[in-house]
This record gives C-alpha cells, sequence and structure tokens, in this order.
C-alpha cells in the first residue's frame, strides 16, 4: 500500500465515523502532500487531546492485531492490539507522548499526543516554532487530497525542526 493508500483509507474511516478531532498530518506524508519529493514510509498523525487518541486507535481497532504486542515500545515494529491500542511513554527527559500504530496493509499509521515537549523550543518569537509543539494548530495549513481537506504542519516549521534535530533527509529542493 502507498501512503495516499493509507491516507485515503484513513479519510474515508474517519468521514464515515463523524469524528471531531483535532489532528494534523506532520512529517514526510505532510511534506509530499505540499509538493515536496520523497517516498513516506509512513503516516505521522498528531491530535491535540488525549481524547482524539482514544477516538482514533477505535477508529481503527480493524487494524490493530488481536493480542498484545510482545515487543518493547521502543521497538519500531511495535503495533497497537485490541487490548493495547495506544501506550504513554515518559523519557528521562520528561518528554511525554501517547502513541498508537497500526498497520493498513504493509503502511505504517502512527497517532501520538504530545503532552509533555521537556522544554523542545517552541516560540513563534524565539527559537522557532517545533513541529511537535503548540503553535502547529494555529500555523496549520490544508491540502485538498482527492476529496478532503487535510491539514498539514507547513513545510517551513518542518524543515526547521528537521534542521534543528540535524536530520538528513532524501528528499530534493522544495
Amino acid at each position: 500500500m502507498s501512503w495516499n493508500e493509507a491516507l485515503r483509507t484513513f479519510c474515508e474511516l474517519y468521514s464515515a465515523a463523524n469524528l471531531n478531532c483535532n489532528w494534523i498530518v506532520v512529517g514526510s506524508v505532510g511534506s509530499v502532500l505540499q509538493g515536496a519529493e520523497m517516498t513516506p514510509n509512513d503516516l505521522d498523525i498528531y491530535v491535540k487531546d488525549i481524547d482524539d487518541v482514544i477516538q482514533i486507535a477505535a477508529l481503527l481497532e480493524p487494524y490493530s492485531m488481536g493480542t498484545k504486542s510482545e515487543l518493547s515500545y521502543f521497538d519500531a515494529d511495535w503495533l497497537s492490539s485490541i487490548n493495547e491500542p495506544y501506550f504513554t511513554q515518559s523519557f528521562d527527559s520528561g518528554f511525554t507522548w501517547t502513541k498508537g500504530k497500526w498497520k493498513i496493509q504493509d503502511f505504517s499509521i502512527e497517532v501520538v499526543h504530545i503532552s509533555d515537549s521537556a522544554g523542545i523550543p517552541d516560540s513563534v518569537t524565539g527559537e522557532g516554532i517545533w513541529e511537535g509543539g503548540q503553535y502547529i494548530w494555529t500555523h496549520a495549513k490544508t491540502i485538498d487530497f482527492e476529496k478532503y481537506v487535510i491539514p498539514v504542519v507547513p513545510l517551513e516549521i518542518q524543515l526547521e525542526s528537521n534542521m534543528r534535530r540535524n536530520s538528513k533527509t532524501e528528499s530534493t529542493p522544495f
């Protein structure tokens, strides 16, 4: 399955369920939707509230594993199950997130709520806006995708966040 098929499937499920969650696409799919040339490996969806993780986890339950994963949350292959659709994880830095991960066919979808950024710079006047921070919601762009309108984190914010963590991408210039 490709990223656009995964996004289409998510949008179809979301629309049919008539949910009203605050969600936004970030990462490579968000970049591709805005014209970047790269091949996404997964669909990253951030949500504003913890309740949104719960609602979207219920929405994606048909893609959950039947039994709880024996893998650690730190393992990239961990997947949501019916018994454990998401987990909350805190790191030594204080960074805390709640996350679920599903596969639609062979394409991963991750839903994340960040409850404590542990001091990662996030400012409209200082060090810049962080792609997982509080200001993405007021700076979100919307992109038409098939018959859906997709909220995305702007490329400028994603680029700044990637530059801060010295991330190297395989994309061509925007």
